[in-house]
């Protein structure tokens, strides 16, 4: 196994070495190399010797992959890009719908690929909903990851830091700021940008179709069923879906239609590890997990044993030799 870490988060990936070490893999089994994409990444793609590429990444990264593997018919499994949407319904139970909808999105700093980041909620319980979401928003404790205390630090590097606040000034122009929206008072360096929300985000907005990757999430209202599938299936992303309703009717429906690889009823990703994980649509082919990853990871080779005389027909015997089979009309 070859493992080619992102190159801004290098340092966690580098503990699996040592770890593979103290419990005696020996060397060679597990190899780390670091680089950039460009380089170290596609070499390893673009080596002939590599028969498997497993990559979690954005869509477009993704892409490139794809077709620089293809000439080598390598194996892919990728977990690409997520837009992911959470459907409140009216008769769903609002206190924990907030609790998992506001911890999706902004754990990890809004960092992960199955974040909510896209709150579709019906209109009679929808003001509601906004202004208990926005006061949560601003009360997350942004700040040192090492304090204890802190429930959201830093996003990963500076220019994502950009790529993100970009994406608050969009937003500002696209929908209504109800929460966040800059930097946290009492911290003037370093890639902090507190909870954003936006509410009655239109579902063409940018910020409602395009991964921000970050600790900002669009709020939309709808009337019925169908109003929210529409939007909820609307962009081209189809990772996670997560439905908040009691209604079981309901919810097997809407699970049933919504482009989703993956989806959590009444829960945020909780998840039994044999289960499939991966998405549809942009958010990338292949699914891993359980009997899932062992097809993936190895090959499968089918061995017939003849227990007895076996009997195959006898060609090339010559001129006037009885034949060892009969056909039919």
């Amino acid at each position: 196994m070859v493992l080619k870490p992102a190159e801004f988060t290098p340092l966690s990936a580098s503990l699996w070495a040592e770890i593979f070490r103290e419990a005696g893999v020996p060397d060679g089994v597990f190899n780390l190399v670091n680089g950039f994409g460009e380089d170290a990444g596609d070499a390893l793609v673009r080596h002939p010797d590599v028969p498997l590429i497993s990559f979690t990444g954005e869509s477009r990264t993704g892409q490139i992959i794809f077709g620089n593997a293809a000439p080598y018919l390598k194996g892919l499994s990728m977990e690409l890009g997520g837009k992911s949407p959470a459907v409140v319904f009216a008769d769903a139970d609002l206190e924990s719908a907030l609790d998992a909808t506001v911890f999706g999105v902004f754990s990890l700093n809004g960092e992960r690929c199955t974040a909510g980041s896209r709150i579709l909620v019906e209109r009679s319980v929808y003001d509601e909903f906004v202004e208990r979401y926005a006061e949560r928003a601003r009360n997350i404790v942004v700040g040192d990851p090492h304090d204890p205390a802190t429930e959201a630090g830093a996003l990963v590097h500076p220019e994502h830091h950009d790529k993100v606040m970009g994406y608050v000034e969009i937003g500002k122009e696209e929908a209504r700021l109800v929460a966040g929206g800059g930097r946290p008072e009492g911290l003037p360096e370093g890639n902090y940008v507190t909870p954003t929300v936006f509410a009655d985000v239109r579902p063409d907005a940018r910020i409602f179709q395009e991964e921000v990757f970050g600790s900002v999430v669009a709020i939309t209202p709808f009337e019925d069923d169908e109003e929210a599938l529409r939007p909820a299936n609307g962009v081209r992303y189809g990772l996670a879906t997560y439905i908040w309703t009691n209604d079981l009717r309901r919810a097997h429906t809407f699970s049933q239609s919504v482009d989703a690889g993956m989806v959590w009823l009444n829960s945020n990703n909780v998840r039994d590890l044999r289960t499939p994980f991966g998405g549809v649509k942009a958010s990338g082919p292949g699914h891993e997990g359980g009997y899932r990853s062992i097809d993936f990871y190895t090959d499968q080779q089918a061995v017939h044993i003849t227990l007895n005389d076996a009997h195959s027909p006898r060609f090339g015997r010559g001129p006037g030799a009885a034949p060892s089979f009969t056909t039919r009309k």
